[in-house]
């Protein structure tokens, strides 16, 4: 039985001056009762880059018996697993020609009729992980922020030996981060018959493309961990990787469900940047009975500028031990910066004892829950700072900057029992639990946090935040309080939402983001918060600009071509029929606007023929509305 939806209202498929991110793409003509969905099925397509570094899930057995990586294999591979690649929607949906790649691959339709695309960068040569090094790190970074505005999210793939050290790199590295960066790979290589790889690959793929979680996080054993709280537990096992004293973020098995009290966000309206620069001296020493003050001094020498110590139980060390504290005291003075963490798997560290306490009286920095490799990563982070002084650098490290210590801040407060709100509802349909009460709350919050956004309401706000509500979330429609202050131009609305986590990057049902909405409704201020911020038009928003820019250029809307600017549109990307909008607006003699236009195009696409700048410059001596620096300017162009 074949059902067609029927078309949405024209009316609402050409909403305003924004036009709509549906790809131009024939999906009606598909045979495949898999592949069917509605023709008009809006923003249909999550783009995700898959960064293959290497590891066991990519390796293959070779002649003399040993697993090792094969360049140029992986993808080959992936194109005959169906739960990985939907080759006949690939074929009649000309998805290659589309993205321009080889690596394009595509996911089956998902229960929310979404597609995920993804591509594969595989960096050659493919790392086993145990050879990983700081420049590797930031190899990955920079290739994340060089490709960050093309996708919706990132997965790499990466060996399991050192990928609890990369994840908490890349968490530290990656700044004001918006998007979802999920590290994965496997115990047994996904060519396997019995393997752990394709559920991995899987479940980051469904997690980086569907949800805006701005974290770098590590997705195995259908789990999702924050990345700088994770180790690595067990050599045998699919369950390889422990969180201790954090649960995870999400859980894939019958649904997956998302814990949003957990997630981490930036709270900034800073720009996503990488920090490549790492501190390599930098080390770790874990603390052991009778151990030598000469070990430990030797250990402290230069270069060495900052080191995790791993003592006992809570943080504890010798107190009966003079030669050993005088030596940690020596380094502490000398300018090397030592974090207390513990060798227990789950725990905090704590000035209860006596013997913990001397460690603090020595000048270390205690390092409450974090495990070994964040602190590490941490260290060599904060360390490389060439801006900071020195104790401003030992009071970054005792800071929560990514969620990688617990605190009296961390995740949200739940403050259910308080809200009388909740419980008249909540007594009405007669629920008590805390779980059924959270439900309550995270149904109603969304459109209660919407309508609040509308009238411009902080104060509302401010309540259903202490409720614990997560200010992201949307709709039934999909849009978020932020969609909305921007569509009213409810600035100070707008940078409250995002100094409290909300994300420039959420879609609507229609595909449109913030600054779409902001750029529909011509709020010049808002549209610049948000570009500061790091919002970006997608790939689809930037093909469809073409032709909107024409009817601008045509109409010689000025404030509409301003606003379109301000957002980072390409103002030379051609229409539906080829036309650029500065050939639009010299067909139809808007010549204020081809001056615009010509001032504003950037380097790359600038107009290069001459007849096309003298013409600029006669139709300045022949009007009256176009300024004297305008005409400078063509001149200057000739």
């Amino acid at each position: 039985i074949l059902l067609v939806l029927p078309l949405r209202n024209p009316s609402e498929s050409c909403r305003g001056s924004c036009v709509q991110v549906c790809r131009r793409r024939k999906l009606s003509s598909c045979n495949s009762l898999e592949c069917v969905e509605p023709v008009t099925s809006p923003c249909a397509e999550a783009r995700v880059l898959v960064i293959n570094t290497g590891g066991t899930i990519g390796m293959t057995l070779h002649d003399n018996g040993v697993l090792a990586p094969k360049a140029n294999a992986f993808v080959k591979s992936l194109r005959k697993l169906p739960i990985l690649h939907d080759e006949m929607y690939a074929q009649q949906t000309s998805l290659y020609e589309y993205y321009g790649s080889d690596n394009t691959l595509v996911l089956p339709l998902s229960e929310n009729n979404k597609r995920i695309v993804y591509n594969v960068l595989e960096y050659n040569p493919l790392l086993d992980s145990s050879n990983m090094t700081t420049d590797d790190w930031g190899r990955i970074g920079k290739d994340i922020e060089r490709n960050y505005e093309s996708y919706d999210g990132f997965v790499i793939l990466h060996g399991t030996d050192t990928m609890a050290y990369t994840a908490s790199a890349l968490s530290f590295m990656c700044e004001h981060l918006g998007k979802p960066i999920i590290l994965t790979g496997s115990q047994v290589p996904i060519y396997e018959m019995r393997n752990d790889g394709r559920d991995n690959l899987l479940g980051a793929l469904l997690i980086a493309g569907q949800f805006v979680i701005p974290e770098v996080c590590l997705y195995f054993y259908n789990k999702l961990y924050r990345g700088n709280r994770v180790t690595k537990v067990d050599a045998g096992s699919f369950n390889a990787f422990s969180s201790p004293n954090l649960p995870p973020l999400a859980t894939a098995e019958v649904d997956i469900r998302i814990n949003w009290d957990t997630v981490w966000r930036a709270n900034t309206t800073a720009k996503f940047q990488v920090s490549t620069e790492l501190n390599r001296n930098v080390g770790l020493l874990r603390l052991f009975p009778g151990i030598t003050a000469a070990t430990v001094r030797a250990f402290l020498q230069p270069p060495m500028e900052g080191v995790v110590l791993e003592t006992y139980g809570s943080g504890n060390a010798p107190d009966n031990r003079p030669d050993l504290l005088k030596e940690l005291k020596k380094a502490t003075d000398s300018g090397v910066i030592i974090m207390n963490c513990t060798q227990c798997l789950r725990g905090t560290v704590s000035t209860s004892y006596a013997t913990g306490k001397v460690l603090m009286d020595a000048g270390l920095i205690a390092g409450g829950d974090m495990t070994p490799e964040a602190a590490l990563s941490k260290l060599s982070y904060v360390l490389a700072k060439k801006d900071l002084v020195f104790n401003a650098k030992k009071k970054m490290m005792g800071q929560n900057l990514r969620g990688e210590m617990s605190s009296d801040l961390a995740g949200a407060k739940l403050c259910l029992t308080d809200s009388r709100f909740i419980q008249v509802i909540a007594k009405s349909l007669s629920i008590s639990c805390k779980e059924e009460l959270e439900a309550i709350r995270d149904a109603l919050s969304p459109p209660l946090a919407c309508a609040a956004a509308k009238i411009g309401d902080i104060e509302a706000l401010e309540a259903l935040k202490e409720m614990g509500s997560n200010l992201s979330l949307g709709d039934y429609d999909g849009r978020t309080p932020l969609h909305i202050a921007a569509s009213e131009g409810h600035l100070k609305m707008v940078q409250y939402l995002l100094r409290h986590g909300a994300t420039v990057y959420a879609k609507d049902r229609y595909g449109d983001t913030p600054l779409c909405n902001a750029v529909r409704f011509r709020h010049k201020e808002v549209v610049k918060l948000l570009r500061k911020t790091g919002a970006h038009f997608s790939r689809d928003e930037l093909e469809e600009a073409g032709t909107e820019l024409c009817s601008l250029a045509a109409s010689g809307d000025m404030e509409g071509l301003e606003i379109w600017s301000l957002a980072g549109a390409d103002l030379n990307k051609p229409g539906y029929d080829g036309q650029t909008a500065i050939q639009v607006a010299r067909a139809v003699g808007k010549k204020e606007a081809v001056a615009f236009l010509a001032q504003h195009v950037s380097n790359k696409h600038k107009v290069t023929t001459v007849s096309s700048v003298l013409y600029l410059f006669f139709s300045c001596l022949t009007t009256t509305a176009l300024t004297s620096s305008a005409c400078w300017l063509t001149l200057s162009l000739v």
